[in-house]
């Protein structure tokens, strides 16, 4: 019995995150009511609480899920790169891309990020930085990987490479949640152009 309550629940929680996933892309987040959500997952209001403590709960939880099925599809990447390491690299980068507008529209992204910058200290903002430290560390063992087969320099320090690849991801990302006419080819056409211009490297070859 204590099985299947764990699992009603578990789908309960999943409804209502639904529900919030499709009113905040259709009404917007601001606009949405907790009301309209557990009308929408056919729950009363007080089961919604007894999930979410707020609608900002709600939406770092789309994002955390986000985040969860990102990792996911990282790990086969990483256990089966490809032999290039700059496509590695990029089929990594761009799986991050892909899973970006599943569960969250540019106007979702939005409000988590200003949240997460206004208040880095608060539940949210720590729980967006945590989600943000996994994927900069998934990235490090995908280098790691690399170097194991001899790709990258062993000299280097994985964690930091992982990083530094992740930002450039996260910066061009950030642009593109911003600009809502920007399309995802043309982000994706950035980030292929600047992991090959980390690979090369900006250091001058001698003559």
């Amino acid at each position: 019995m204590a099985g299947l309550r764990e699992r009603q629940k578990a789908g309960r929680r999943r409804d209502i995150l639904a529900a919030a996933a499709k009113l905040f892309r259709r009404d917007g987040f601001a606009v949405t009511s907790i009301e309209a959500i557990a009308a929408e997952a056919e729950v009363a209001a007080g089961t919604v609480y007894n999930y979410f403590e707020s609608k900002g709960d709600l939406l770092i939880s789309l994002v955390a899920l986000d985040g969860e099925e990102v990792r996911a599809a990282g790990k086969s990447i990483i256990a089966g790169p490809p032999k290039d390491p700059v496509q590695a690299v990029g089929k990594l980068l761009t799986s991050y891309i892909d899973h970006s507008l599943i569960h969250l529209s540019k106007e979702l992204w939005r409000n988590a990020m200003a949240n997460a910058l206004s208040q880095p200290s608060s539940e949210f903002g720590l729980a967006y930085a945590a989600l943000d430290r996994k994927l900069a560390d998934q990235v490090g063992e995908l280098v790691a990987a690399l170097q194991a087969r001899g790709q990258i320099d062993a000299k280097i320090d994985a964690k930091t490479a992982g990083d530094v690849l992740f930002e450039v991801v996260n910066s061009l990302f950030q642009v593109f949640v911003a600009r809502e006419e920007m399309p995802i080819a043309l982000l994706k056409k950035n980030l292929a152009r600047q992991v090959r211009l980390v690979f090369a490297g900006l250091a001058a070859t001698e003559a």
